[in-house]
């Protein structure tokens, strides 16, 4: 496989990681709805709009901090297979600073899981992201199951967090459970669209 042959498959792991994460924040972040009364009193639809403002910033800050462990996950797995070494997860751990050490072990599997699925991919034949699935895991149970093993681990990883981040704990466990059930939902409906 010639390096440029390496390189699309990894733009194209990128591309759809960033489309993914994209996916989610729509899933986990609620959209505000304009109340019909607003219209008629002018400062309430400037703040239905201001709060629309809020939530797009917050759709792209949600997208662009899923995103950044899969981008350098990626990246570390495509330095290592340059250089024909194994994976430095090390680096990947401090990249993330002050990850508390309980959550380390649950970080190191799901960045394990993640990484060998990015390896598979890097491997694989086709010109998109469905080929490479589908020449990866060969079939719909193979895959599911990368995508089971998938959200176990960062379920896992991301409940560990928990108590070292400020806020309502009830509140953080269910956007961490939205998170769990908005990637489930796409994988699964990926996996019936690759597939079928």
């Amino acid at each position: 496989m010639t390096i440029s042959d390496r390189e699309e498959r990894k733009n194209l792991l990128l591309l759809h990681e960033r489309e993914r994460a994209r996916q989610l924040a729509h899933h986990v972040i609620e959209k505000p709805q304009p109340r019909i009364w607003m219209i008629f009193i002018p400062i309430f639809f400037v703040f239905y709009f201001w709060k629309l403002k809020e939530y797009e910033n917050g759709l792209k800050v949600f997208a662009e901090n899923h995103f950044i462990p899969r981008s350098r996950t990626l990246d570390a797995v495509f330095a290592a297979e340059e250089e024909n070494r194994p994976v430095d997860f090390e680096s990947l751990q401090d990249l993330n600073g002050d990850v508390p050490e309980n959550a380390r072990a649950l970080r190191r599997e799901w960045l394990d899981v993640l990484a060998a699925h990015f390896r598979l991919l890097l491997a694989a034949q086709g010109d998109s992201y469905p080929a490479l699935v589908r020449s990866a895991y060969r079939n719909k149970s193979n895959y599911q199951l990368l995508c089971r093993q998938l959200g176990k681990t960062e379920t896992a990883y991301n409940l560990a967090l928990l108590p070292k981040i400020e806020g309502d704990t009830a509140t953080l466990r269910q956007i961490t459970e939205s998170m769990a059930e908005g990637m489930d939902t796409l994988r699964n409906k990926e996996a019936e669209e690759i597939f079928s």
